[in-house]
């Protein structure tokens, strides 16, 4: 084999690319490699390949949960965007793991497939979706999740049932247990397409006045503690607001003023500010309310 692993690959292959260029927070480190097959099989090639070579092999969606650090990373990051199939059986449609959130959701909609509405305004891919069992206020993937095609990089797809994987509030078992999604297949549910449009539009405009929709982010940043303060169950973002930090900044990245929960990116950001600011709201959260928050977002750097 060459000494490039991937010189037959040209097509699907970047070297040196700079993840600012994938994630939502608009940062990140160049990658040795990033590689966008067009099917498992070529994904499963990829693996043996980086193995083969003694790189990392990374999974990456819509890099709208991600942080990557800063420096360069000598890591091989295979892109599902070109999994990008939407297929309809009956009530059920299948979304291969590339398909953008939000697209499917519309699309549902539009076919008068109800259940997925209450997932509007989310970014990022299915298969990142099912990975962290995404969700919004009221519903979350697992809710209408019929099962998954995964793979483990080096194996055979197969079918998952839902409750294989293992959701619980922002988790499956998909990341730990070394498995990639292909695709998802949800069980919904008939209903007037004008009327499922209606419910989309209306959380997407309940998201638009809460949240930062059109800033550099990454959505919430911690999930939200179980721990209940005095008797009450409250958001990361309450005690974020409540402990003031709104609106404070550590270079280019700032605590949103219209979401705690949010840190923005105003353009000028690195991913140091970034974790630099999360270090201090999390500190700052211990020090007034003594919970700890565990963040929802994923951070990728060489010391992991």
């Amino acid at each position: 084999m060459s000494r490039d692993p991937f010189a037959d690959l040209a097509a699907i292959t970047r070297r040196d690319e700079p993840m600012a260029r994938h994630t939502s927070f608009g940062v990140g480190g160049p990658v040795r490699y990033f590689v966008e097959p067009r099917n498992w099989q070529q994904l499963r090639l990829v693996h043996r390949r980086s193995v083969d070579a003694g790189l990392r092999f990374r999974i990456f969606g819509r890099g709208s949960n991600t942080l990557v650090t800063d420096e360069p990373h000598p890591w091989v990051v295979v892109s599902t965007a070109h999994l990008s199939k939407v297929e309809r059986q009956g009530n059920r449609l299948t979304a291969g793991a590339g398909v953008f959130l939000p697209r499917l959701v519309t699309r549902a909609a539009d076919l008068g497939l109800g259940g997925l509405e209450g997932l509007a305004g989310i970014p990022g891919s299915v298969g990142g979706a099912v990975a962290m069992n995404a969700g919004g206020r009221d519903s979350c993937v697992a809710d209408h999740l019929l099962g998954a095609v995964v793979v483990s990089p080096g194996g055979e797809p197969r079918w998952a049932e839902a409750a294989e994987l293992g959701f619980r509030y922002r988790y499956s078992i998909v990341p730990k247990a070394g498995l990639v999604v292909l695709s998802a297949t949800f069980e919904l549910d008939s209903k007037s397409p004008s009327v499922l449009r209606d419910l989309r539009r209306g959380y997407l405009d309940a998201k638009h006045a809460s949240q930062p929709m059109d800033a550099l982010s990454a959505g919430c940043i911690f999930k939200n503690p179980r721990r209940r303060i005095d008797g009450v169950r409250r958001s990361a973002g309450w005690l974020i607001d409540q402990a003031g930090l709104k609106g404070t900044r550590i270079g280019g990245a700032i605590v949103s003023p219209k979401h705690a929960n949010f840190i923005v990116n105003d353009g000028t950001a690195t991913a140091q500010d970034i974790l630099d600011l999360i270090a201090l709201v999390r500190e700052r959260v211990r020090e007034v309310f003594n919970v700890t928050l565990r963040l929802e977002i994923e951070v990728w750097s060489n010391k992991e």
